[in-house]
């Protein structure tokens, strides 16, 4: 079964242990039977709020999660920033977003005085926070996204999300950005370090082709799509592994998947 394959699982949070208030099936019950297994366990979420929050979340729906446990795009961010030397940026984001980078020891600016505009989800955003922020960069600030998903799952269909808001400011400033989020190396780079493990050891359960299962793929690790969600052919780093319809899957006798090995480059 794929559970004994590996000695550590990534596993998104939206769509796969969760959707909006009620937890997947089997969720709680696959992730105790990994632990017993002695399996290591991260939580790689494109949500940009703090890890406290996502672990409080976490239990709430009866999992148990520490902090040490959880990546966001929020605490890769503020890494990732810490690490290129920026001392003062100008966070577009909620309160999260906004604790992760100062715990980072990176001060609070404006359009005006910012090393770095950091962009993540920020309900407050208007046009003139677009154009403020366009300006910014377009005078030497670093442009830099907590991701850019374009929608995440909810109850009520997919929602927008705040690959929306940094296409706004991608075309208003004329800059690409840096992001950090899946499928980005970043965070993939930040959760491998913290298990001290080569990713031929490990194994990515996600929901989303574009986003989990290539973020993976780029970072050597093997990748299982769960869901239905349509994915392309054979060589095309978007495509899984293996699938699986529920979490319970992991742990099948008659379920397995091909360790990823990259498409071979002409």
């Amino acid at each position: 079964m794929i559970g004994d394959m590996f000695d550590v699982f990534f596993f998104d949070l939206d769509g796969v242990i969760y959707i909006g208030g009620e937890t997947t099936p089997g969720a709680v019950s696959v992730l105790d039977a990994l632990r017993s297994m002695g399996k290591t366990i991260r939580f790689l979420t494109n949500n940009p709020t703090t890890r406290v929050r996502i672990a409080d979340r976490l239990r709430g729906h009866g999992v148990a999660a520490e902090m040490d446990e959880i990546v966001t795009s929020g605490s890769a961010t503020a890494k990732y920033l810490a690490g290129e030397g920026i001392g003062r940026a100008w966070v577009i984001g909620e309160s999260g977003l906004h604790k992760e980078v100062e715990l980072a020891g990176i001060l609070p600016a404006g359009e005006t005085d910012c090393e770095a505009v950091v962009v993540g989800w920020d309900d407050a955003a208007t046009l003139a926070t677009i154009r403020k922020a366009a300006s910014a960069i377009r005078k030497g600030a670093r442009f830099v996204a907590t991701n850019i998903d374009r929608t995440f799952p909810s109850p009520d269909g997919p929602m927008m999300a705040v690959g929306a808001l940094v296409e706004a400011i991608r075309i208003g400033s004329g800059q690409e950005p840096v992001v950090v989020g899946k499928p980005f190396a970043p965070m993939f780079r930040e959760a491998l370090h913290s298990v001290g493990v080569p990713p031929q050891r490990v194994v990515m359960t996600g929901d989303t082709p574009e986003v989990d299962i290539l973020g993976a793929h780029r970072a050597g690790v093997t990748a299982i799509l769960m869901g239905d969600a349509p994915v392309p052919g054979e060589g095309d780093f978007r495509r899984p592994d293996g699938r699986i319809a529920s979490l319970p899957d992991l742990l099948d006798p008659a379920k397995s998947v091909v360790r990823w090995t990259p498409p071979p480059t002409e």
